[in-house]
């Protein structure tokens, strides 16, 4: 595929170039009535005039130099392809394989998410699974009855399931528009396929129509031209033409183009090419063919695979193309397939037919005759295309391949050094580490590495799941000091030694083969004996650690069988919760998990769950999305009674402060030797106290709520076996908190910590519930999306320079929401006491020393309370989401602090709203202070405020027109602000003749951009001091 610019101008007022062939440094001037010299061999001549010109067909284009850079920026593409990806491609399907990979999709930014997605999409795709169930909502009667053709109506439909494309109302209204206008299609006239091919228009479905609609059959004949090499033109046109003398250039392009110059009708095309004055080049007569083959009306099924397409690679339905329906995955997929089938005869062929050495004439050439010139052989030319191939062969992924394809890049026409280089960008340089060479872990964690050590860590951690159980015996004294990368290095050896020597064995991570199951039980037949001697209960877990001390031949003692039964449970828990998502998070943080221990992976492991000290400034707290989901599911499983229900709740906040609080439950049992039933795990609890988030819990009595204390209680006795397969336990439990495993677990008060882990790891989880909560989830983030704030909040978020990703952007529209409504500080207010004294705090402190640490300080404190309120029994899944978007409004709220935003609780018209204050620079580095606040009467009122030659200058705006009513008002305004900018800064002039005031304002996002910077430092000339400038803040709050 050949990436195209469209340079189409007006040219009616005076004579422009013709455009020759495609690109911008291939255009070639004609004259009226003189021959030029046109850089190549070949000279361009004037013949005759038209009725009416040719440039009639070419108009209305952006120029070559936009649409470039617009391909080069990455950020906008990325923002693009996140924006589509949320509201249109991204199935259910999808998201809920990214959840069961650990991926939390909302907190990833955006290149992130659109290049997990994309690898999910290309894994479904190229195993061929066709995705059902969740395009269920959109029935094959109601399509038929939108479309009016139910032939059409069942083609989209599967089309879409083949390409996990989700069946929503925006997908099939998009695909409604396209049908319409391919409705109203006929074939192709001579004047539409010339105004496309003038025009360098691709054969979309909107172009084909504009195309038709524009000429009305309308056509005029021009010069007529052939191009040599892109360098200039060859034309002869009077009233007749001398095709044998042009014959061999006609065949010449022909070949160029890849079809057979003993073809008549691609000859009878160059030949209608010339004469319709387009010129002759072999991309031109390629899309003069392409055109003219499309054939109406197009069959239902090949129609649906051009809407399908668009609308999966992020362009609405009209953009699919009618020529080239495949999507850029699909094509992606395609071209690394076909890429690594490549034998080096086919390098030799191309170069002895003497073409440029591409993937397209490689593809051709592969299964093609063509005998092979000797001189090539062992050529350094050959040599070298060879080396390149290998080397495309090596960085070639189809991710990469699709995201060139999504930039508009040719990979299959593109020379082999741009594709290497253009394959190295998108690897980030990573040469070395694509080779294969020194990733471990001692591998630092940077820009460069983390791709590679990410690549790594899944595949060590793969190796150990396959390896066979023997490993915890071999490495149990090891352990704590073994890295991942060395207990990976250990299980290949193992794993290579039974393989070597034939013999099966019983895998780490999974239940003992059924081939393997009789022998187990033959050779280890004393295993219950063994337990009973050693007063250990019969349960698997205990038979599976006497198996791996017989395997290991160590000797069965009280000692031996703690720490391999400990190290075994660990292992097997940390590794199961190493999922892609979990490795991401910790190389996110700076830590290359092959240089961690288990022990090490468990706790970081926790933190990232749990929040620790970094959830409490980002809002990334999983647990609290976890306690959403497991609301979501016991609400709508229906067989569950209300006394089930609350149980079930106490369970999972019981094993929620059992991780909070680092497992203390676990050691004050073993302390007092307990048994470890959830009982007496509850009773431990009641007294003890958590540091989460800086805050200390007492569970009560009946465990129905939290009550703040003060002091905390760390563990003081060291991790030792027992204690080490108990939270091993524990977490297996925290894991697999499902309201329909606890069902089919039905945990009493005496049941075993072990048992229970067991019973909730063997039990399943229930599809359809699993399904449902992902469309719900996949419904908020399409609505979020939709929303009309959708736009200027990204806008908004540019000009801070925020990261995008869904959290940020939900968070920030709820924050612009409150700019009108309030609702946050009257919810928060609603949920904790100490909520309205905060809020005051952030009005009252404002203009003083350090008020960005402080009001920083004061919004995370108030996350925090909310935080209390999460596991709440009184709270349904709507009041926990509530909650944790109210977080994240207020981590978002933090965040910006730090770049000069400020959202400011003001009472107006009583009612709590949020005053949005900015700091910014302008480009004369002076430095300002711009606050905005909805009000009902009055509009939008801004005040934009700053220093210049000692004087206070500025402007009052409103959104509203001008009255005697607001008039007064604003004046009144201004005259109050001016008296207190004069009390609070004594040593800088106020004149309200300086403040003018404007009327009709538009309402758009405060700038803030780069500029920031300098607005948060003073010590540049023309800056204000920061205080200063939000004393002019505080000035016009106290105004209102």
């Amino acid at each position: 595929m050949n990436i195209t610019f469209q340079n189409i101008t007006d040219q009616r007022a005076e004579k422009k170039p013709f455009i020759n062939g495609m690109e911008a440094e291939n255009r070639t001037g004609l004259s009226a009535g003189r021959t030029e010299k046109t850089g190549g061999s070949a000279y361009a001549v004037q013949l005759d005039s038209s009725l009416f010109s040719d440039d009639a067909y070419a108009k209305n284009a952006k120029s070559i130099d936009d649409i470039s850079n617009m391909a080069e920026n990455t950020d906008v593409l990325n923002r693009h392809n996140f924006m589509a990806l949320l509201s249109n491609t991204m199935s259910g399907e999808d998201y809920a394989k990214a959840l069961e990979d650990g991926f939390d999709l909302k907190n990833l930014n955006s290149a992130e998410t659109v290049t997990i997605v994309d690898r999910i999409k290309s894994a479904l795709l190229q195993a061929g699974v066709e995705v059902v169930g969740y395009n269920d909502d959109m029935s094959l009667d109601k399509l038929t009855k939108i479309f009016g053709n139910k032939g059409f109506a069942s083609a989209l439909k599967s089309s879409f399931s083949e390409n996990d494309i989700p069946l929503t109302e925006e997908n099939v209204t998009d695909a409604k528009v396209a049908y319409e206008e391919v409705s109203q299609m006929e074939n192709l006239d001579d004047s539409a396929v010339k105004y496309l091919v003038l025009n360098n228009k691709s054969a979309t479905i909107g172009n084909v129509y504009l195309a038709q609609h524009s000429t009305n059959g309308q056509n005029a004949s021009g010069r007529g031209f052939y191009a040599q090499d892109m360098g200039g033109y060859y034309a002869q046109k009077s009233d007749s033409y001398d095709w044998e003398q042009l014959r061999p250039q006609l065949e010449k392009v022909a070949q160029e183009a890849g079809f057979s110059a003993e073809d008549d009708h691609v000859i009878d095309m160059a030949k209608w090419t010339v004469m319709q004055g387009i010129p002759l080049t072999a991309e031109n007569l390629e899309r003069v063919l392409e055109l003219k083959d499309i054939s109406f009306p197009i069959k239902d099924e090949k129609l649906a695979s051009v809407i399908t397409s668009a609308i999966a690679d992020g362009k609405s339905a009209v953009e699919g193309n009618l020529v080239d329906p495949t999507s850029n995955m699909n094509k992606a997929i395609e071209i690394a397939d076909k890429t690594a089938r490549l034998s080096d005869t086919s390098v030799d062929k191309v170069l002895s037919q003497g073409k440029e050495v591409n993937l397209k004439n490689l593809f051709e050439a592969e299964y093609s005759s063509v005998s092979i010139n000797a001189t090539y052989y062992d050529s350094a030319a050959s040599q070298t295309a060879r080396l390149q191939l290998e080397e495309v062969r090596l960085k070639m992924t189809v991710e990469a391949n699709k995201q060139l394809l999504d930039s508009g890049f040719s990979i299959d026409t593109a020379p082999m050094e741009q594709l290497i280089e253009r394959l190295k960008g998108l690897l980030g340089q990573q040469a070395d580490e694509a080779a294969g060479q020194a990733v471990d872990e001692h591998t630092h964690v940077t820009g460069v590495s983390s791709k590679a050590i990410f690549e790594m860590s899944l595949s060590r951690i793969s190796i150990i799941r396959t390896a066979p159980a023997d490993l915890v015996g071999k490495m149990s004294s090891e352990f704590e000091t073994a890295t991942l990368g060395k207990i990976s290095e250990e299980a290949a050896k193992l794993t290579m030694k039974f393989k070597a020597a034939s013999q099966g064995y019983e895998e780490l991570m999974t239940s003992p083969r059924a081939d393997l199951g009789d022998n187990i039980k033959k050779a280890f037949r004393n295993v219950d004996d063994i337990l009973q001697d050693l007063g250990k209960e019969l349960n698997d877990e205990n038979r599976r650690a006497v198996r791996i001390l017989g395997y290991n031949i160590m000797e069965i003692n009280e000692e031996n069988f703690e720490k391999v039964r400990s190290w075994d449970q660990k292992l097997k828990s940390t590794i199961d919760r190493l999922k892609p998502g979990a490795v991401l998070d910790l190389i996110r943080e700076g830590k290359n998990p092959l240089g961690m221990t288990i022990e090490e992976l468990g706790k970081s492991l926790d933190e990232n769950l749990m929040g620790g000290d970094k959830g409490s400034s980002n809002g990334n707290d999983r647990s609290d999305e976890k306690y959403a989901k497991f609301l979501y599911k016991l609400e709508k499983k229906g067989d569950i009674t209300e006394a089930e229900k609350q149980s079930f709740i106490g369970i999972y906040r019981l094993f929620h402060t059992i991780k909070a609080t680092d497992y203390q439950a676990i050691g004050s049992l073993l302390k007092t030797d307990q048994d470890m039933t959830l009982e007496n795990l509850l009773k431990a609890t009641r007294t003890q106290k958590t540091s989460k988030r800086g805050l200390d819990f007492t569970v009560d009595d009946d465990f129905g709520g939290l009550s703040a204390g003060r002091s905390g209680i760390k563990i003081d006795e060291q991790i030792n076996s027992a204690f080490r397969f108990y939270s091993a336990q524990a977490d297996i439990v925290y894991e697999n908190l499902e309201p329909e495993k606890l069902a089919k677990a039905a945990p009493k008060n005496e049941t075993l910590l072990p048992d229970l882990a067991i019973a909730l790891s063997q039990a399943e989880i229930d599809k359809e519930l699993e399904r449902k909560f992902s469309d719900e989830q996949l419904k908020d983030i399409r609505e979020t999306v939709a929303s009309r704030l959708t736009e200027s909040t990204l806008d908004e978020m540019d000009s801070l320079e925020m990261e995008l990703t869904y959290n940020n952007l939900e968070a920030m529209i709820a924050n612009r929401r409150a700019r009108k409504s309030g609702s946050i500080w009257e919810k928060t207010a609603s949920y904790h006491e100490k909520a309205d004294e905060i809020q005051d705090k952030l009005t009252s402190l404002l203009g003083e020393e350090g008020y960005e640490e402080e009001y920083q300080k004061q919004v995370l404190s108030l996350k925090d309370q909310l935080s209390e309120e999460i596991l709440n029994p009184k709270n349904s899944f709507i009041d926990v989401r509530a909650i944790n978007l109210m977080q994240k409004q207020l981590s978002v709220m933090s965040g910006n602090a730090e770049r000069g935003s400020f959202e400011i609780p003001v009472e107006v018209e009583g009612t709590k709203v949020s005053m949005h204050v900015t700091l910014r620079s302008d480009s004369s580095n002076i430095t300002r202070m711009d606050a905005s606040i909805q009000t009902y009467e009055y509009g939008l009122i801004t005040a934009s405020l700053y220093e210049k030659g000692g004087v206070i200058n500025g402007m009052l705006t409103t959104t509203s027109a001008e009255n005697a009513e607001e008039t007064e008002y604003l004046e009144g305004i201004r005259q109050k602000m001016c008296d207190n900018l004069a009390n609070m800064i004594k040593d800088i002039g106020v004149d309200q003749n300086m403040i003018s005031i404007l009327y009709h304002a538009q309402s758009k996002p405060t700038g803030v951009g780069t500029g920031i910077a300098r607005a948060m430092d003073g010590g540049q000339n023309n800056n204000t001091d920061t205080t200063t400038l939000l004393k002019m803040a505080k000035a016009f709050i106290e105004a209102l």
